[in-house]
């Protein structure tokens, strides 16, 4: 009942965007307010599915009162564990700012992505040809350096458990060559209510978004920033522990 409720209210909300916002969107001439305008239309489309699922959701700062001095104008880079289809909205509809984010290829076929993809600065990353791997990764970089924040999925794909795997350099590369300050977030619950191991989705579950202490990339030297990945991992892990 979970995914007919969450796949009921996906197409309605896809549908209601596309008939009544997406022309009042490409109707804003201001480059930075049609992109955040387009962003935060999805605020109500992450609460949603995770209301369709009847989730409770609780937000956790590791340090509220460094988090609240970021500005976005400033380069930012969220970076994510992956546990389900569920995080995307989760991080939508529960985090203090709506990101863009990078999305494998494969996801340009679909019509809705095809359309609001671009619209929201995101990124689609072709995995089998490095040469538009990288020209999405320069892309990405000047998103950022503009002041529009990425959200990035170093797992690469969804944990088969729940654990958090192993964070490929790829994703850090936006990060480093933008100058960017990293945001880790934990996402724990997100797996019980749907996995990669099955279509089934589960309600009455407890999720919990958790805002680790910011790293600041300039605060670490070309050595150091080798380690950025095991640096905010460590983070992000120590904080599925914690909470």
């Amino acid at each position: 009942m979970a995914l007919f409720k969450v796949a009921l209210f996906g197409f309605l909300y896809f549908l209601k965007l596309n008939i009544f916002e997406l022309s009042k969107v490409k109707k804003i001439e201001d480059e930075r307010k049609r992109v955040f305008y387009a962003r935060d239309l999805f605020r109500g489309f992450g609460k949603g599915i995770l209301e369709r699922t009847n989730a409770s959701v609780e937000v956790i700062y590791e340090d509220e009162e460094e988090f609240r001095k970021l500005s976005l104008e400033e380069p930012m880079v969220l970076i994510s564990n992956h546990q389900s289809n569920i995080d995307i909205p989760t991080i939508q509809g529960y985090f203090p700012f709506v990101p863009g984010f990078m999305a494998k290829k494969e996801m340009e076929t679909w019509m809705f992505f095809k359309t609001w993809m671009p619209i929201t600065n995101s990124i689609f990353i072709d995995r089998e040809n490095p040469r538009e791997g990288i020209k999405a990764i320069r892309k990405s970089v000047k998103f950022i350096k503009d002041g529009y924040p990425m959200l990035v999925f170093p797992e690469g794909t969804r944990s088969e458990t729940g654990e958090v795997g192993e964070f490929k350099n790829g994703g850090f590369k936006v990060a480093i060559d933008s100058k960017a300050k990293i945001i880790p977030i934990t996402l724990k619950g997100t797996y019980d209510i749907q996995n990669k191991n099955s279509i089934k989705m589960f309600s009455n579950k407890k999720v919990k978004l958790i805002i680790g202490k910011v790293i600041d990339t300039k605060d670490y030297d070309r050595e150091g920033l080798k380690n950025i990945h095991n640096i905010t991992k460590e983070i992000i892990v120590k904080n599925y522990n914690k909470f």
